[in-house]
């Protein structure tokens, strides 16, 4: 069993950098509209609750269309962006509908958790010692990482079955929580692959900025900058390609086979 996981999980990791390989400037754009969508955005204190929920609300959608746009490129196809809106746009309701079961559980473990996180804030603003902080915020961390699971199974393939394979909402949620529960070695030893990976390139990048910092300090700075900016993207872009080849073999190729045995007989 391990065998076997450790060996598709390689050839996950490979098929992510081949697809990324194809066109590098591309995948970091995406990645960027990523990172700006989930993870700016939602951190600007100052815009409205309402744009934030609808972000939650789209982004299974938003997430489609990244996905299928590696999904194109994997199988070799120059599809234009509209083109693949316009095949993604009819499961758009259904969509949103994960979206918004989303964001009522995301609502649920905040009034979980809410207490926990204002206990550990009055002990920062007390400026409580760090011992007292790691025994607050440990067990928090631990009961964050527990309730945000299932959220992170739910739609790791969920809205590729909805949008190319027509699944109900709650059958797709169902399928995907079944497909990371049957994959989970697979899909963490390709997780710590691609950790490791981006962890030694990051430290040889990080010792040849250290060296410019030293050298010609405010160059370095904004190489710096640059450099983690540069990472998270890379992280992020080859992360969603983890994503959309895990759901290639784990549900598209045996769905797609399945869907033209009737023409085949």
């Amino acid at each position: 069993m391990f065998k076997r996981s450790a060996k598709e999980a390689f050839h996950w990791v490979k098929d992510c950098l081949s697809i990324f390989r194809q066109n590098p400037a591309m995948w970091m754009l995406v990645a960027l509209s990523y990172v700006l969508l989930f993870m700016v955005i939602p951190a600007m204190v100052f815009l409205p609750v309402i744009l934030k929920l609808l972000v939650v609300i789209m982004g299974p959608f938003f997430l489609v269309l990244a996905l299928t746009l590696y999904r194109e490129a994997d199988y070799g196809r120059d599809t234009e962006f509209s083109d693949i809106v316009a095949q993604v746009k009819p499961q758009i309701g259904k969509l949103v509908a994960l979206g918004g079961a989303c964001m009522v559980y995301g609502i649920l473990i905040s009034y979980v958790t809410s207490g926990d996180m204002q206990a550990l804030d009055d002990m920062v603003n007390a400026k409580a010692d760090a011992e007292a902080l790691a025994t607050r915020a440990v067990p928090l961390a631990i009961k964050m990482l527990v309730l945000m699971t299932p959220i992170f199974m739910s739609t790791w393939f969920a809205p590729m079955l909805v949008a190319h394979h027509q699944f109900s909402v709650w059958k797709a949620i169902k399928s995907s929580i079944a497909g990371c529960l049957t994959s989970v070695l697979s899909l963490t030893f390709a997780w710590i692959l691609l950790t490791a990976g981006l962890a030694l390139c990051m430290m040889a990048t990080g010792i040849v900025v250290a060296l410019v910092t030293a050298i010609i300090k405010p160059v370095g700075l904004i190489l710096t900058s640059l450099t983690l900016l540069a990472f998270l993207l890379l992280a992020t872009s080859l992360m969603l390609g983890l994503q959309y080849v895990s759901y290639r073999d784990i549900f598209a190729k045996k769905l797609d086979a399945k869907a033209l045995e009737p023409s085949a007989a």
